[in-house]
């Protein structure tokens, strides 16, 4: 009770989860014209290409498509066009930490959006297939996404006392039940720039000190940097972010026309009929997929492999 007549508690909460309809039009905002898609790992070339495809298809007045990766340019091939791609460098845990690719993949990730040249940038994980243009504009000091449910701060729950970093205490945000889903995220260039050091830092700081029983999350640290830097978050709406194997995996179904974003299909080969045909009816895996594959410690990806 005592929190909500706490001042910061009320401007973070004013500050978040705002309406994209309810906001004034500005003269300041831009069109998002760059789209990063970050992608780490040989395993993850093939549905980042598709990401790319479907970005080049359907969002036609993107002016850059950018695959950040640790991967280099020769590994992917033919590019669609308007695609090029950029390889980063980034350290790696040491060897007997579980979620060796995980955790690389999220440095990339954190360092993409600063790969993009426009203004207006767009960051989308590499399982996410835009299938309409984004019509929404963007302005300094916000962040533009889909909210979904789930308290950030329950990732550290159970941990030793001294494991969990003492910031996370004063803020808001990972406390929160609804939250920025980080697969669909849009801010200016000058946003980004403010973003993507403290949302690294933050990160690796968190997961040095928690030990490895549990994937390294950057949604947690995500959520506290907007407390920190003061950000408004915005609601594009569930059509940006919508979860295909949760709405209709394991049934055959069409994909609804108001679909912009749509997250986590699989197998990619359904995918190839709905660039045959918007109408094509597609057969996805249920939701439980996603997360027992791409959740897996190292030896458990060896072991599939």
């Amino acid at each position: 009770m005592f929190k909500f007549l706490n001042a910061r508690y009320r401007h973070i909460k004013a500050r978040h989860n705002i309406p994209y309809a309810s906001l004034a039009p500005s003269s300041v905002s831009v069109p998002v014209t760059s789209v990063v898609i970050p992608c780490t790992g040989a395993d993850y070339i093939e549905e980042a290409l598709l990401s790319a495809t479907f970005a080049e298809r359907f969002a036609p007045d993107l002016e850059e498509i950018v695959i950040v990766s640790d991967q280099p340019e020769s590994a992917f091939g033919e590019l669609p066009a308007k695609t090029r791609v950029v390889t980063l460098e980034l350290p790696k845990r040491e060897e007997s930490y579980r979620y060796k690719q995980i955790y690389l993949s999220r440095l990339v990730k954190l360092n993409a959006p600063l790969q993009a040249r426009g203004e207006g940038i767009l960051m989308i994980d590499s399982d996410l297939n835009l299938l309409q243009m984004p019509q929404f504009r963007v302005e300094d000091q916000h962040i533009y996404s889909s909210f979904r449910q789930g308290k950030m701060i329950a990732k550290l729950e159970g941990a030793p006392e001294q494991n969990v970093p003492a910031y996370y205490k004063e803020t808001v945000r990972p406390y929160i039940v609804d939250h920025v889903n980080g697969a669909f995220l849009a801010a200016t260039r000058k946003t980004w720039r403010r973003i993507c050091p403290l949302w690294l830092t933050l990160f690796q700081d968190t997961w040095e000190l928690m030990d490895d029983s549990q994937p390294p999350t950057d949604q947690l640290p995500l959520a506290a940097l907007l407390d920190m830097l003061d950000l408004k978050t915005v609601n594009l709406g569930d059509w940006m972010n919508w979860p295909v194997s949760k709405k209709i995996g394991g049934q055959e179904a069409v994909i609804p026309k108001e679909v912009v974003g749509a997250h986590g299909g699989f197998p990619l080969s359904e995918w190839q009929k709905y660039l045959v045909s918007r109408d094509s009816k597609l057969l996805f895996k249920g939701q439980d997929y996603t997360r027992k594959v791409r959740y897996l410690t190292d030896k458990e990806k060896q072991q599939q492999s």
